[in-house]
This record gives C-alpha cells, sequence and structure tokens, in this order.
C-alpha cells in the first residue's frame, strides 16, 4: 500500500494521509451534458510522457538520488522539485483519491478531547481538508467517522464525488492550479485504487486534463475503462507480458507501471528490462512493500544499496529503449517469426492482472521474489511475438523479437524497404547477425532472447550510435545545470544518504574537523502498531573496471556511545539480503563492501562490525581477494538501533596492491574540501570540453562519412578524462568519467562497424 509520505503534492500543508480505497463516482460526475461515448480503438492517445526510461516513486528523486539522470530518469509517481520539472522535463503524476485517513490531532488543530468521537472526527476532517484545499467545511461532502484501529491515523473520511459539488471543485482547481504553478507538462492525476471510477468521471477528467497535455494513472478499474488511462501501475511484479498485450488491446494506449523494489541483481534486472521495458512496461522505485513500507528509510530513493547496482545496467538498456521509442511503434511488423506459436493463454493474464474487491479496492499482492519468470512476466504460456518500431529503413527500423528464446525472423524486403546495404545489427550483443536474402524477404537468427535489432545501412547504424552517444554527453550537463541550480555539490554530493542518512557534524573528527554522525532511536511513524528503530548511514559507489583480480581493501574509523550489540550480519544469499533490506528493528553499526562483478550475479557483501558499547577511534578494515574482475564497488556505513550514537571517520578504499591512491572522494566528511574546491575550479573549462566533444559527435553523426573522424573524437575523449584524472579528480568525476567510458567505447565500435570487410 502507498505511504502516507507520498501525498500528491510534497508543500500541501497539514498531516499526510494515506490515499487507500476506491474512489466512489456516479455517472453524473463533473456537471451535465457529459456524454458516455467511448473514444474510438484507433485515436492516438498517450499523454504518460513516457520517453523509453524509468520512474521512481515518492521522494524528490532529483535531490535525493546523485546522478539520477544517468539512471533513465524520466517519470516520478508523486512529486518533484519543480526546478528539476523544468530543467528535466520528467512526467509528474500526483494521485489522488476520496479517502482520507487523518487524526483527530494534528497541526493546528486538536480534537482528541472530545466526548463526542465521530463529531471530533468530522472537525479534524474540516480541518485538514482546509488547510489542503482553501475550503471551509468540506466534510459535508463526505462520509466522515472515527476510527481508532486505524493504520494510518484514528480518521476515517470517505469524499463524496458524486456530483460537481464545492468539494470536487476544490479539489480539481488544487490539481490544475498546482500543474500551471510548477510548470508540468507532463504527467497528470494519478487515481491510486480507483476499481470502480465510472466512466462519465474519467471521461470528464482526461478532457480537462488532455487539453494541457496531461493524463490519467490509475492503478485497478475495469478493463473497459483502460482506454482513458495512460498509465496503469500496479504493485509487486503482477503484470505478466501476456497481460500488458491484452491491456493494449482492449485500448490501453499509455504505459504499464510496476511499483516495486525487490532486491534486484543486475542480471535480474538486465533480464527484466529486456523483457518488460520494451513492452512499455515500466519500472518504479517504491517500497519494499513488507513490513518496512512505512518506514523513513523505506523509499527507493534512501536505499542506495538497491539503485547504486542498477546504474551500469540502466545505462546501457534505456538508450536503447529510448531509440525505440522515438523511432514510433508501427502496426505492422512486416516480418514473422518461423516460429509462429500459438497465441497465448488467458488464465495467465488473468491472474496476473489487477484484482480489486467489490468497494473497487486493489488487492495488493507481495508474492514470491525468487524466480526468473515472475520478475520477466514471461512464462510457458507466453507466445513469441515481433514489434516494428520505425517506418524508414534510412532512418533505421527496429524490431523488437518478444521471445525468450533465439529467433528465427523472416523479414518482408518490400515493406520494409530493404536495400542492397542493409545489415541486421543486434542492439544486445552489439554485433551484425548474419542474414540471408531471397524470395523478396530477409531471413535472420537472434542469438538471444529477447532481442532488439536494427535494420539499416552500416552508416546508418553508427549514425544512430553516435547519436545515442551525444545525448549521454549531453544528458551529463544537464546533471550538472541541476546540479548548480538545486546546490549539490561535493563533497557532499559524493556520498548518498542511506535510509535516514546521517549528519555531518564538525565538532567532532578523528583527523581533521568533520566526521558522520548517526544516532540511535525509536519510533512507530505512519504504522502505530510497527516499531521501527532510526536506521542511517551513506553510501559512495566506485567504478572500479578492473581488466584482472585485484586486491580490494576498505577501511575506516568509527567511535561509539552507549550502542547496543550488533547481531551478526552474513549477507551472502539473496534471501538473506532481502531479509536485511526489510528490517525495521536491527541492531546494526558496521561498514559493508559490495562488489559487483561483469556476469551481474548479486553483489558480493562482505562485512565487518564495528565494538558495541562506548569507545574511542577503532580502525576496521575489510580485504578481498576476488578472483574475476570486480566492475563496481559500493561503500556502505550502517547504523541501525536503538538507542546510542557514532560516529565514521577518516574511509579509504583501494584496488590494488597497497600503494594505489584512495578512490573515495570526501573520505574524512570535511565540508571544506581542498579536491572538491579544485574540481569545482576546473568546472567551467570542463563542460566546455564536454560541450566540444558533444559538438564534435553530433557533426559526426549527420555524416555521410563519419568513419574518418573517430579516431580523433577518441583522442578528444582521452584528453578530457586525462584533465581529470591527471590532477587526481577522478574520485569527483564518477559519473563524467563514466560517460566518456561510454562514449570511447561506442566510438571503438563505430569504428569497427564502418571499417569491417564487406
Amino acid at each position: 500500500m502507498f505511504s502516507p509520505s507520498t501525498l500528491a503534492d510534497r508543500q500541501t500543508p497539514g498531516r499526510l494521509f494515506l490515499l487507500r480505497a476506491a474512489l466512489v463516482i456516479s455517472l453524473g460526475m463533473l456537471g451535465s451534458g457529459i456524454t458516455a461515448a467511448a473514444e474510438p480503438p484507433s485515436a492516438p492517445r498517450d499523454f504518460s510522457g513516457w520517453r523509453g526510461g524509468i520512474g521512481i516513486t515518492f521522494g524528490t528523486p532529483s535531490r535525493d538520488v546523485a546522478d539520477v539522470t544517468e539512471m533513465g530518469y524520466d517519470m516520478v509517481w508523486g512529486g518533484e522539485d519543480r526546478r528539476a520539472v523544468k530543467i528535466l522535463g520528467v512526467s509528474v503524476f500526483r494521485y489522488w483519491n476520496s479517502i482520507v485517513e487523518t487524526s483527530l490531532k494534528g497541526s493546528g488543530y486538536d480534537f482528541s478531547q472530545m466526548a463526542d468521537k465521530d463529531e471530533a472526527a468530522r472537525l479534524a476532517f474540516d480541518a485538514w481538508m482546509e488547510r489542503a484545499y482553501g475550503v471551509k467545511g468540506l466534510s459535508k461532502y463526505a462520509s466522515v467517522r472515527y476510527n481508532p484501529k486505524g493504520a494510518y491515523g484514528d480518521v476515517y473520511g470517505s469524499m463524496d464525488l458524486s456530483s460537481e459539488n464545492d468539494l470536487v471543485k476544490a479539489v480539481i482547481a488544487r490539481y490544475m492550479q498546482g500543474f500551471e504553478r510548477d510548470g508540468i507538462t507532463h504527467g497528470g492525476i494519478g487515481l491510486d485504487n480507483a476499481g470502480k471510477v465510472p466512466q462519465a468521471f474519467l471521461e470528464a477528467l482526461a478532457r480537462r486534463l488532455n487539453a494541457r497535455g496531461l493524463g490519467i494513472a490509475a492503478n485497478g478499474c475495469p478493463d473497459e475503462y483502460l482506454r482513458y488511462i495512460d498509465f496503469f501501475g500496479n504493485e509487486g511484479f503482477p503484470f505478466s507480458i501476456n497481460y500488458a498485450r491484452q491491456a493494449r488491446g482492449r485500448g490501453l494506449r499509455g504505459i504499464l507501471g510496476e511499483f516495486t523494489m525487490q532486491h534486484l541483481s543486475g542480471g535480474e534486472i538486465d533480464a527484466y528490462l529486456k523483457s518488460k521495458l520494451l513492452n512499455g512496461i515500466v519500472f518504479f522505485g517504491y517500497t519494499n512493500g513488507g513490513t518496512a513500507a512505512g518506514a523513513r528509510y523505506s523509499g527507493y530513493c534512501s536505499r542506495p544499496d538497491v539503485y547504486h547496482h542498477q546504474r551500469w545496467v540502466l545505462r546501457e538498456l534505456v538508450p536503447i529503449s529510448r531509440a525505440v521509442q522515438r523511432a514510433g511503434r508501427e502496426v505492422d511488423p512486416a516480418a514473422k517469426l518461423a516460429s509462429a506459436a500459438s497465441s497465448a493463454g488467458t488464465a495467465e493474464a488473468a491472474s496476473l492482472g489487477v484484482t480489486v474487491n467489490a468497494e473497487g479496492k486493489v488487492a495488493e499482492v507481495r508474492g514470491k521474489e525468487e524466480g526468473l519468470d515472475r520478475i520477466t512476466g514471461r512464462s510457458k504460456e507466453t507466445a513469441p511475438l515481433l514489434v516494428r518500431f520505425g517506418h524508414d529503413i534510412a532512418d533505421g527500423i527496429y524490431l523488437f523479437v518478444d521471445s525468450g528464446q533465439p529467433e528465427e525472423v523472416i523479414c518482408d524486403a518490400e515493406k520494409l524497404g530493404v536495400r542492397p546495404d542493409t545489415v541486421v545489427f543486434d542492439e544486445f550483443s552489439r554485433q551484425v547477425l548474419e542474414a540471408k536474402r531471397g524470395d523478396g524477404t530477409l531471413t535472420f537468427k537472434t542469438s538471444e532472447g529477447p532481442s532488439v535489432v536494427q535494420l539499416a545501412s552500416l552508416t546508418t547504424v553508427a549514425k544512430n550510435i553516435l547519436a545515442r552517444t551525444a545525448d549521454g554527453l549531453r544528458m551529463q550537463l544537464t546533471q550538472r545545470e541541476l546540479d548548480r541550480e538545486l546546490g549539490t555539490r561535493f563533497p557532499h554530493k559524493a556520498w548518498s544518504r542511506f535510509c535516514q542518512a546521517g549528519k555531518w557534524d564538525t565538532a567532532v573528527a578523528h583527523s581533521g574537523k568533520g566526521s558522520l554522525a548517526v544516532v540511535g532511536g525509536m519510533y512507530t511513524g505512519t504504522m502505530p502498531q510497527w516499531k521501527y528503530f532510526n536506521r542511517q548511514g551513506a553510501a559512495q559507489f566506485v567504478s572500479l573496471n578492473q581488466t584482472a583480480p585485484q586486491p580490494v581493501v576498505l577501511r575506516a574509523f568509527s567511535k561509539a556511545q552507549d550502542v547496543a550489540t550488533s547481531e551478526p550480519v552474513v549477507l551472502d544469499t539473496p534471501a538473506a539480503r532481502r531479509h536485511h533490506f526489510d528490517a525495521r528493528e536491527g541492531h546494526a553499526y558496521c561498514m559493508h563492501l559490495y562488489l559487483d562483478y561483469q556476469d551481474g550475479q548479486w553483489p558480493e557483501v562482505h562485512t565487518v562490525l564495528f565494538s558495541p558499547g562506548s569507545h574511542e577511534w577503532e580502525e576496521q578494515s575489510i580485504r578481498v581477494e576476488p578472483t574475476r574482475p570486480v566492475k563496481t564497488a559500493m561503500v556502505l556505513l550502517e547504523f541501525h538501533q536503538p538507542q546510542g550514537a557514532a560516529w565514521f571517520d577518516d574511509l579509504s578504499l583501494t584496488s590494488g596492491r597497497g600503494t594505489e591512491p584512495n578512490l573515495l572522494a570526501a573520505p574524512g566528511f570535511e565540508s571544506e574540501d581542498p579536491a572538491a574546491a579544485q574540481s569545482q575550479a576546473i568546472s567551467a573549462e570542463y563542460e566546455q570540453q564536454v560541450q566540444s566533444l558533444l559538438e564534435s559527435v553530433g557533426a559526426a553523426a549527420k555524416s555521410a562519412a563519419p568513419a574518418g573522424t573517430l579516431p580523433a573524437l577518441v583522442e578528444q575523449a582521452n584528453a578530457l578524462a586525462a584533465s581529470v584524472t591527471g590532477k587526481g579528480l577522478a574520485a569527483y568525476f564518477p559519473r563524467e568519467l563514466r560517460d566518456l567510458d561510454d562514449a570511447r567505447e561506442k566510438l571503438k565500435l563505430c569504428t569497427r562497424l564502418l571499417t569491417a570487410p564487406e
């Protein structure tokens, strides 16, 4: 269930509420004269604002997740900083439901001592709604009662939205004003648990929103209303590929969104994205969906132990997804699969759709997390399918081979405009596939499933790859602009908050003038029946890119005061990691080292505990002798305690035989950091060089013969990287160097394609 911290507009005053049950609305909604005529099935309709990337649920991703644009961030469910909305153009869905759960005692009012609790509840509802919507006496348009056993408060109010009353007018006016004020041009209103929304309401709401280029999101409604929905969401991994296909067959024009935060390995999210993202089933980081859902630390934006490991997969696959979406989906694939399997069964699709009860409330399912078929939504009942994106082979035509296995594809050469120089380029393996021509066909076989292939000349393939390279560099500059606007800068940017974060303390230090302070505590949060212990810390992600296995060593100092004994933390299985991820009442005072390898399996997690009680500065270390090259490392400081306090300082991470420099930025949590100051000093010059490289890559993408310029572009990228690493500032340009590595790799790929023998 969505947490109370997910109010549609973060700037709304008053106590936050959970929107839990169905909208109960009659067909007379929003005035007279509304017809019930269905929108023509062929009408183009997608106001989701999706561009091929991922969504993030709640928080303010632009502020909470460092370099969030690197992750293919397109959409947010909840709210976002208006400056980020303007700079990034993200799609923002602010949700709304007719159920308000609040308390008899809130900011500026207290009716908890009244004997008539239902009257007290009505007054509390009025006070809350007046703060939220600026209109008095709205309880006359709601059914309000005292609910002492409520999970999210002791006041339960169900809005009456059966006519265009003052409450309805106030709610809609507030949303429209908010969209206008914040410059939101993509996204719209999300209806939580809207299992009983009638057609007339959706029709009226769609007209109001669509006129502004906005749309409707819902996570439950009858199939016949899918044609009004631009973003159909659900929690967990309930959307099978079969269900997605059927939903579109019933009129859904937009996307399906999955609110989930299962702890996925790199390999799992790779398989997930290849199957689901290309099917328009979009990943949304949410919460774990378990008992910690109401904790202050449950949101995706505060869990770098989840999202950091996904960066390298997202940066590889999202650009392909975006290129495919830009090309545009075509009705006729103009190709077929040799396997031509029978259509998928309907039983699985029905069971993996969205289930609602008699009230319209969406049933939330936390099913088994293990099993790749559940993660990908693909099973033996999922028939292979072929989808085409793009119509002009001169620009490149993409075929999404939606199958879990290699497939033979037979293309209609005439319909696709196949030319003598057309090749079949596998976007995932980055290889040209062998293709045969004959009898008006072009036939090839994919090497794995699912696959995305591009049909084009080698020059066009290279140009499209170069265009994506330019997009990546452009997004880097956009991120740096956003950081300036939001005031996000090194040294603080180096450390991502873990759960409730920690405080940079200038009064306590092992050396220098700073440390990271964390404190224990207990609270109930929004779930009074559950108890939570403070969970605080920080994390830093480092790209190692070892070419051969080398030792990795992590060291840190910590000081403690009245800390309870830590429980053993052994994270050697997926089940153990997920249990640790969910913990509400943990006793951890430790340091973790996450290591990811190229194979995409679960990251190794090495942990060392610090001593409990009270003690002065204690040094602990972790040394790993990997058996295969390490791709990335993440340092995570964790303090999960009901009491006490601790400080961390003077961390170091090295990769090699002991003489290598510290790979961490801001290792001492010093507010005045010389390396950060030096990085800031060269920032303008660096960005000018990136702009120059971007323009050169863009020019090559438009060139009739780009091959001759590519070696010079590689040297230009090398020089740009050296301008940072040569000054010892690699730790302060982590995303930038990943982008440059990616650019050089793509430039070399284009060189190989364009110079390959005929």
